[in-house]
């Protein structure tokens, strides 16, 4: 419609104009065009008269206004779109702008009331609810609510187990247990990254192997069929891994929410941290054993029970042979796997009441409450036994293989009698039981020496 009073008001004014020259009868105006009359009479029509090119020459020259006022519209009309294009874009920018602000305030929310839950309460078991119910609550949508899980670290089976679920279970999965090198967490206890995948039914139950959750349980996550596999990193170590089911529109968001899920599993580690501190705080992260400082609390304290109850009490300091040639040759994570197997290969060894621990390097020690020499000759039964047990155990474990991992372990073993050794603090049990390691390790090594009192005598 603008246009069209365009023309309209142009059409008129050219009237006008016509109709004034007209009127006015401007001689030399008449004369110009009867020049150009005849100045254009060879290539006009022979029949044409003065009057028929006026009237020709008027309506080429409306039409050229016409057609001129028109291209005059259409470029004022474009250019008015592009303006209003670019007031658009800006008042759009301006709109995201405000909706991604917006949605920033919400997230500082978000983490700000998630920091307060958490910290409430500060037990393991409401730490570790809060956790899954927070993870479930800041990935669910309309659509549907995230199913969560929590798997921890166990350091004495050195596998990811089953904690607890918010809407699931243990029974809605294939294993309660899993190895660290096992899909479904492998990748994620390599990389230290969170996995991300929308096809979350193929993840869950795709080959033997990489199955999580059981087929006919699969509808229990019911629109929830993204997955997300966040790991727990504590000090470089992963602790725990949460694994969420939760609806598409969630993964698909995940890079455009990057950092805001991020500070969320900061949150979430920062909670399991305090959760597992006791745990973790008296365990050798490597091995999984007890460390030296928690050994040694115990030691004394196991030495006070012995006085109290008049028990007998035995030490065992464990050394692996030609352990060097592993780091040198293989590297120390070659070395670091050794010390592993080592591990789970004592702990097997030995009762539940018996402790184990990392005592430095590659030496190990164990104590033995309640358990003396056997009988009294030294040799038949009790402490030097489960120490030649342990060393079979090794021995067996890793004859046959190529040097370097052709190893063997020296034991050296002390025992407390009562009431004859009373007197004896934790530190006199430490060093005969290092003075009998180093007598198995220069006579031989692949043995166990044991202290008797009165003499000395090798077991194996």
């Amino acid at each position: 419609m603008p246009l069209l009073k365009r023309v309209l008001w142009l059409l008129a004014a050219v009237i006008l104009v016509a109709v004034a020259i007209y009127l006015s009868g401007i001689s030399g105006l008449t004369d110009r065009l009867a020049a150009l009359f005849f100045l254009t009479q060879p290539w006009l029509p022979l029949a044409w008269t003065f009057e028929q090119f006026l009237i020709v020459l008027t309506v080429a020259s409306l039409l050229v206004t016409v057609l001129t006022a028109a291209g005059a519209a259409a470029v004022g009309s474009w250019w008015s779109m592009k303006h209003q294009r670019k007031l658009g874009a800006v008042a759009g920018a301006r709109q995201e702008a405000d909706r991604v602000r917006e949605q920033h305030l919400q997230q500082y929310d978000q983490l700000g009331s998630l920091g307060q839950a958490l910290s409430e309460q500060l037990d393991k078991r409401a730490l570790v609810q809060n956790i899954i119910e927070a993870a479930s609550r800041l990935t669910s949508v309309a659509q549907a609510s995230s199913v969560v899980s929590l798997w921890l670290l166990h350091f004495e089976t050195d596998t990811f187990r089953f904690e607890r679920g918010f809407y699931c279970d243990e029974t809605m999965f294939t294993k309660t247990e899993f190895a660290p090198n096992e899909p479904p967490f492998a990748g994620v206890v390599a990389t230290h990254r969170p996995s991300v995948s929308i096809a979350g039914e193929e993840v869950a139950i795709a080959g033997e192997g990489a199955a999580l959750v059981k087929r006919e349980k699969l509808a229990q996550v019911g629109a929830a069929r993204a997955t997300i596999l966040v790991p727990l990193v504590i000090e470089n170590a992963v602790l725990g891994v949460l694994v969420l089911f939760c609806d598409p529109e969630v993964v698909k968001d995940y890079g455009e929410r990057s950092s805001f899920y991020s500070a969320v599993w900061a949150e979430l580690t920062l909670a399991l941290a305090v959760a597992v501190q006791g745990e973790v705080a008296i365990l050798d992260r490597l091995t999984g054993v007890h460390n030296r400082t928690y050994f040694l609390k115990r030691l004394i304290e196991e030495i006070e029970r012995a006085n109290r109850y008049q028990l007998p009490l035995s030490l065992l300091m464990i050394d692996i042979d030609n352990f060097k040639l592993v780091n040198d040759t293989l590297g120390h994570q070659q070395g670091d796997a050794v010390l592993k197997i080592m591990a789970k290969l004592i702990r097997k060894a030995v009762r539940a009441i018996d402790l184990v621990g990392r005592y430095g390097g590659e030496e190990f020690i164990i104590m033995l409450p309640e358990t003396g020499y056997g009988d009294e000759t030294g040799v038949a039964g009790g402490a030097p036994v489960v120490a030649e047990r342990v060393r079979a155990m090794v021995d067996e474990e890793f004859r046959g293989l190529q040097k370097p991992l052709n190893l063997t372990i020296s034991v050296g073993v002390a025992c407390r009698r009562f009431p004859e050794d009373r007197a004896a603090d934790y530190q006199d049990l430490i060093r005969i039981a290092d003075a009998q390691l180093y007598r198995a390790k220069t006579t031989g090594k692949n043995k166990v020496c044991a202290f008797v009192p009165e003499k000395s005598q090798a077991v194996s």
